[in-house]
């Protein structure tokens, strides 16, 4: 067995102490590395973030509108389901010029002016309620836009109120409070009724 010399540890010694700076240097390289990606991403992302910003503030309002048309279609199929199951006629109607809120009522027939009082709710929360409104009937003759109305009846025998008046296509307008009072309309949204099924479609 050959001896082992002082200078053979001093050498092996050294070779691990140089392995091991080696290997420290390439962890806080790999580090570095990470760090330097990691701001790169993050950098692309807040760019592309507030690049969207203004696209997003330009169309969150035809969203709104989109949304709470949404809202109302849900309300109607509710409505139309009702009239069904309880053979009867139900009515939906906004309560006031401007807001969202509506009432719902349950009469004998679409031809009756009162029924029974069902319930009185509103197409957005609380807080968003002076954003957004609806386009009353004159309004909407005013701004070019015929056969909007502020109400609906639907009749479990005959269907639509509104096929029955000869009126095939009603609609109900939505719109934000700002664009009503300049007129413009890029951001109003149009809830369709068609047919004496009262079939839904957005505009």
């Amino acid at each position: 067995m050959a001896p082992i010399h002082d200078t053979d540890v001093g050498q092996e010694r050294w070779s691990k102490a140089e392995w091991e700076n080696y290997e420290l240097w390439e962890k806080v390289e790999l580090r570095l590395k990470r760090h330097r990606r990691f701001w790169t991403v993050g950098g692309a992302c807040l760019f592309l973030i507030l690049s969207a910003v203004p696209i997003v503030m330009e169309r969150w309002p035809k969203w709104m509108t989109r949304s709470v048309s949404r809202v109302l279609a849900q309300e109607l199929n509710r409505i139309k389901r009702e009239a069904s199951v309880d053979r009867a006629a139900y009515r939906i109607q906004f309560v006031a010029e401007g807001g969202l809120r509506y009432k719902v009522e349950r009469l004998a027939h679409c031809m009756a002016d009162q029924g029974d009082f069902v319930r009185t709710q509103s197409l957005v929360p609380y807080f968003g309620q002076a954003d957004l409104s609806w386009i009353s009937p004159a309004k909407g003759l005013e701004l070019g836009i015929p056969g909007l109305v502020s109400e609906f009846c639907y009749d479990h025998l005959t269907g639509s109120y509104s096929d029955q008046n000869g009126e095939n296509i009603v609609g109900f307008g939505i719109i934000p409070v700002t664009d009503l009072s300049e007129g413009k309309l890029e951001r109003l949204s149009i809830l369709l009724l068609s047919g004496p099924s009262a079939e839904l479609s957005f505009d």
